[in-house]
């Protein structure tokens, strides 16, 4: 077979030293006699050389790396595919077994030692699948005073493991590294035994229900050395109760999100290879969608509509405005709790909700005997202490993630903000129950748009149910994406609100107190007739009279 060789030779530097930028062009290793790729660091010194390329079906072939400069010490060549796994080997032998030579993977990536290495610098890459599979072929060099990702590996198999390892699951996503070492000023490495490298995390958010490989290797490449690193992601807190080379994430069906750490000793810095996942499957549709079946589709377009109905119309029936708040709210918040508890069908899931919102609204009746009561009328104000307690959690700033990950301060911390809602609402009965209805009916409608347009809103309920009842779910960092669906979402629902607030005084200072309004829309009057009025004055003026004679 005829050995050929593709050489990338980027003769210019980029024009900014430190900003990674993804090659336009693609190239596309089609041909079966293709074994080798050949890769030139000419004017690389400062900046990460990324190219994407198609790799041909069932393909083997060498990687090979040269014109490395003098004071570049080592590099991390790195591989990323999109969709499908791949394996990158230090020799030819590990390509087709498990070793603690080769590597596995989507996002996959090694270290070589470049300084005063005489053989050649190559690596190995191989995929069996039946398909051509896109990639993304990186190269990070550093210069000896860089500290080397996973340098004191003790849990990955390589040696030397500057790649992460990434599990996704329904509700946590879980990354871990090994600590990175530096060289001592012989070469060698120095003892593991002191931590003496910083660690810092950092995600990046793709747009939600985006599934193209373009957005996804562009986003891969933005975050491949340490200064892309800050200045594209969000810089994640560690925890203060286990190791820090372990991460928690909240799961965010369907949005894409890239990790990336960065090791720092002094004033040096060096990136470990990003991971990626879109926290499903996209080659499965349905997995990267919360609304799947017709069924629950129908729920949120009645709930859209009767929303609706209730923020322009709901105070044309008083009955109607009071209770049906107490549904909504309730019956998301047990669907929610019954999806987390369990992996059953959507239709035990609703049934199980169901018979929980009939013991709520049960409850609600029995309770509203005895709302002149002031604990009574507290009571009522929860669930508005309750929506304020999840959105603080949901959205709190990561200065404050070691409260949210210490259960004792956390719950105090939930159950203070609802009982101070509570209480503040509890002053004037008249104006919390027009704050009440007004946030319930306008969240109705902007849940159910929610559902369809995919955005992470929804979470305000599903994270706090996570909190309580998956394991270990204390330790994640839970931000969710805030992009253009959710601004949107925001400004309609305080939109919605002020609709709401006005319609609610416009029609009367009775339907403002719900306590001393109507059963019925209409009142009803009893006029008294005259013949009655009659009576009773001529037997006024008879007990006069005497009165005056005794």
């Amino acid at each position: 077979m005829k050995l050929t060789t593709i050489t990338f030779l980027l003769g210019l530097p980029l024009l900014f030293a430190n900003v990674t930028t993804l090659e336009s062009a693609t190239t596309k290793v089609s041909d079966s006699s293709i074994s080798g790729i050949t890769v030139s660091l000419l004017n690389h010194e400062n900046d990460a050389l990324t190219n994407r390329i198609t790799l041909a079906a069932t393909n083997h072939f060498t990687i090979t790396v040269t014109d490395v400069p003098q004071d570049i010490w080592f590099i991390v060549l790195q591989i990323h595919t999109f969709q499908y796994n791949v394996t990158l080997a230090y020799d030819k032998r590990a390509l087709n077994k498990e070793s603690d030579r080769s590597l596995f993977g989507s996002n996959i990536g090694l270290y070589l030692k470049t300084h005063n290495v005489t053989d050649p610098i190559q690596v190995f890459l191989m995929h069996d699948n039946t398909h051509d599979i896109e990639g993304l072929l990186v190269i990070v060099p550093y210069s000896r005073n860089a500290p080397i990702p996973g340098g004191c590996n003790m849990e990955f198999d390589i040696e030397i493991a500057p790649y992460q390892k990434l599990h996704a699951g329904n509700e946590i996503i879980t990354v871990d590294t090994q600590p990175g070492s530096v060289l001592a000023a012989n070469g060698s490495l120095l003892s593991c035994e002191k931590q003496l490298v910083q660690h810092r995390m950092y995600r990046l958010y793709l747009t939600r229900q985006d599934f193209t490989p373009d957005t996804y290797f562009e986003a891969i490449a933005s975050m491949v050395t340490p200064q892309d690193i800050v200045r594209n992601g969000d810089k994640i807190p560690s925890s203060a109760y286990g190791t820090s080379m372990r991460h928690f994430y909240s799961a965010y069906t369907g949005v894409g999100s890239v990790y990336a750490a960065v090791a720092t000793y002094g004033n040096y810095s060096s990136a470990y290879v990003p991971t990626f996942t879109y926290a499903c499957s996209p080659l499965s549709s349905k997995s990267c969608q919360v609304l799947n079946d017709t069924f629950p589709k129908v729920i949120c377009w009645l709930a859209l509509i009767i929303g609706f109905v209730l923020v322009f119309g709901g105070h044309n029936c008083v009955p109607i405005d009071r209770w049906l708040p107490i549904l909504i709210i309730s019956s998301f918040f047990w669907y929610t709790f019954a999806v987390v508890i369990s992996n059953l069908s959507i239709t035990i899931n609703l049934l199980i909700a169901l018979i929980m919102v009939s013991c709520t609204i049960v409850l609600s009746m029995i309770l509203g005997y005895f709302k002149k009561f002031p604990v009574i009328s507290f009571t009522y104000n929860l669930p508005m202490g309750l929506l304020c307690a999840c959105v603080t959690y949901l959205y709190a700033p990561a200065e404050w993630f070691y409260i949210m990950e210490n259960d004792e301060l956390f719950w105090l911390l939930f159950v203070s903000i609802m009982l101070t809602v509570s209480v503040l609402l509890s002053i004037n009965r008249s104006v919390a129950n027009v704050i009440k209805y007004t946030v319930y009916e306008s969240l109705f409608v902007i849940l159910a748009i929610d559902y369809f347009a995919e955005s992470s809103l929804k979470y305000i309920f599903i994270t706090t149910m996570r909190r309580i009842l998956v394991s270990g779910f204390r330790s994640a960092f839970v931000y969710p994406p805030y992009q253009g669906a959710e601004k949107a979402l925001v400004i309609f629902w305080f939109l919605l609100m002020i609709i709401r607030f006005i319609t609610k005084f416009c029609h009367g200072g009775d339907e403002a107190n719900p306590e001393r309004a109507p059963l019925l829309p209409f009142t009803l009057r009893k006029m008294p007739t005259q013949p009655s009025i009659i009576v009773v004055k001529r037997l006024n003026v008879f007990t006069k009279l005497r009165y005056n004679r005794s």
